[in-house]
């Protein structure tokens, strides 16, 4: 967004638009898919127990809620659509969810960039170092995890 800053606002639009479409497709999931297929990958992946400690926050009133600071936090939205759907809530409920978060979220970095993008995309950033350096510290990162 910060490369082409006039543009930010239909880029933000498009991605927010892709996120909808996807978090409707993996409710449908959740709702029709999650025992023959979901259960089984969530198993393999160590994340089933993630998984039924989410499905009991959505289950529960805050609905709405817990969908959206999900999603609008770093954590895994997918376990929160996938969630969303095994536990059968409120599609209308959980679209407004997602849309108030992420468009939260893609709208407001769309104002960063258009208020400062011109500046930002005047500095001479090295962007290949440092995505040298955050790929070594992630790689290191993941091999003291697994260590532990």
């Amino acid at each position: 967004m910060v490369g082409h800053h006039r543009h930010s606002t239909t880029i933000a639009a498009s991605i927010w638009v892709g996120c909808l479409l996807g978090a409707a497709l993996f409710y449908g999931v959740g709702l029709w898919l999650f025992d023959p297929v979901v259960r089984p990958v969530l198993e393999w992946m160590g994340l089933l127990e993630d998984f039924n400690a989410m499905s009991e926050n959505l289950e529960g009133s805050g609905f709405f809620w817990s969908v959206f600071l999900v999603s609008f936090s770093p954590a895994p939205m997918q376990l929160a659509t996938l969630g969303a759907g095994a536990v059968e809530g409120s599609f209308p409920l959980f679209i407004a969810a997602i849309a108030a978060s992420r468009g939260i979220r893609y709208f407001g970095l769309a104002a960063l960039a258009h208020l400062f993008g011109p500046r930002i995309a005047e500095l001479d950033i090295p962007t290949g170092r440092i995505v040298l350096i955050v790929l070594v510290l992630g790689l290191g990162a993941w091999a003291v995890m697994q260590l532990l």
